[in-house]
């Protein structure tokens, strides 16, 4: 191990928990409604990933470093090096953090099942989508990503949205915990929260379990990690690895949605975003019936005609699970889509229409085709505009329509309303539905209108652009 890399990771660990500690010391996580804490932190994990990814991978987690090690992408020693750095960086932070700030007030956490379930979930989360950026097909030597900070901190963002309670408009004190990091859950226990012994245990246990689960999952989708860079070239992803991601993938996002609170509405762009960035390039990341409708019709030959029927299954039970999954989390559990008052059926069934039109020419434009002149054989972009296009039909339509632009979504929701006997809500998630894949179709169109030169031959278009003054 070069000492650039060790200094790198024990600086990163530092400036990252520090960020946490001061963030929670305070009171930013009760005085911040919108979850702007949420955003100090991911930021500064984005940017210490960008600062010295190069030089030591910017683990700064030892759940991270144990991913990589069970992974085969870390040896042991190196990884134990990176631990005990991680843990010393955090340690000094927090004790930084707790003299800066003169904090004084000790509170017990009393850890519930839930808080287990959900840690898990989003450990296993940021694990899994580190290891994918990170991997050979996402990040080749000859040509290595730009995308693996953004992928990151979103997907910290997302999981975090969904440990501050839904829809209760107030922070949970006891939110300072979930951060998916052994280091800093260890940090904070020992100098802000006054953890019960088992609480604090507990935690680090079950994000050091999602980081080994992480690495199985990623062994089971990406057995090209194997293989020689030669046999890289022309390895395919088969069907059933395909269809996974997208179960996965689908899933994950819709229980960002359903364990995110309103004020957090940026929740599923973040998670949407990193699962993008991770599983992109093994089954194009749609995770959206419509989306997948989009790329069928738009005929750039990523995917065919007889795979469509096998991505909306996947995607629509994947959908089912995450419903399900959420009604056993939170008691009460349910979902409202429709028109929100004032507004009428009208304006909500136009928005759903044009904002789904949007992420799905998105896709199209950014995933579909490089999307942009670079020196680069790929855009790096791809997930963020992906993300930031479902970001904003959330930000314009929450409060009018309630924001799905998904018909698997909308089909979960209309069915778990159905068996709740709430008639109204199953009405309109069944419209949505139909009006989202016909979005789908309207996308295909216009992409294929706007884009017309990606239909051209090649060789002609070399002749067009030879006569070109």
């Amino acid at each position: 191990m070069r000492p650039a890399s060790a200094a790198a990771e024990l600086l990163g660990s530092f400036v990252f928990a520090f960020t946490v500690g001061c963030n929670v010391l305070s009171g930013n996580v009760l005085e911040t409604p919108m979850g702007w804490e949420i955003a100090s932190i991911a930021c500064a994990l984005l940017a210490m990933m960008a600062a010295f990814g190069p030089l030591s991978g910017g683990h700064f987690n030892p759940a991270v470093s144990v991913a990589m090690l069970c992974a085969g992408k870390m040896q042991l020693m190196d990884a134990f090096v990176y631990i005990l750095l991680q843990l010393a960086g955090t340690t000094m932070a927090m004790l930084f953090a707790r003299q800066l700030l003169e904090e004084h007030e000790r509170s017990v956490i009393h850890v519930a099942g839930r808080d287990v379930v959900v840690e898990t979930i989003y450990a296993l989360m940021l694990n899994f989508v580190i290891l994918c950026v990170s991997g050979k097909r996402n990040n080749p030597e000859n040509e290595p990503n730009q995308f693996y900070g953004i992928a990151a901190s979103s997907t910290l963002a997302a999981g975090l949205s969904c440990t501050r309670g839904r829809k209760t408009g107030v922070a949970q004190k006891d939110w300072a915990d979930h951060v998916f990091n052994p280091a800093i859950t260890i940090g904070l226990g020992l100098t802000q929260i006054g953890f019960q012994v088992h609480s604090l245990v507990s935690f680090v246990i079950v994000q050091l379990v999602a980081a080994v689960a992480a690495a199985a999952l990623f062994r089971l989708l990406r057995p090209e990690e194997k293989l020689s860079t030669d046999q890289m070239a022309s390895y395919v992803p088969s069907l059933a690895v395909r269809l996974f991601s997208e179960f996965l993938g689908t899933t994950l996002l819709m229980l960002t949605l359903g364990l995110s609170s309103w004020e957090n509405i940026w929740a599923a762009p973040c998670a949407l975003m990193g699962l993008v960035y991770a599983l992109g390039d093994l089954s194009g990341g749609h995770f959206n019936p419509a989306v997948t409708a989009a790329v069928v019709l738009s005929r750039t030959r990523l995917l065919i005609s007889a795979d469509l029927l096998g991505y909306w299954a996947c995607q629509v039970v994947g959908c089912f699970v995450a419903a399900v999954t959420c009604m056993i989390l939170i008691p009460g559990f349910h979902w409202d889509l429709g028109p929100k008052a004032p507004f009428q059926a009208g304006a909500a069934y136009i928005m759903e229409l044009t904002f789904s039109i949007i992420l799905c020419l998105a896709v199209l434009a950014v995933s579909c085709i490089k999307g942009i002149n670079s020196i680069y054989s790929r855009n790096f972009y791809f997930g963020l505009a992906i993300g930031v296009a479902l970001l904003a039909g959330c930000l314009c339509c929450a409060k009018i329509s309630g924001a799905c632009f998904n018909p698997a979504i909308s089909l979960a929701v209309a069915v778990s309303s159905l068996v709740q006997g709430r008639m109204s809500s199953a009405f309109y998630a069944s419209n949505y539905c139909f009006i989202e894949l016909l979005a789908g179709v309207i996308a295909a169109i216009l992409f294929r209108a706007t884009h017309a030169r990606e239909y051209t031959p090649k060789e002609v278009t070399a002749d067009l652009q030879a006569r070109m003054p």
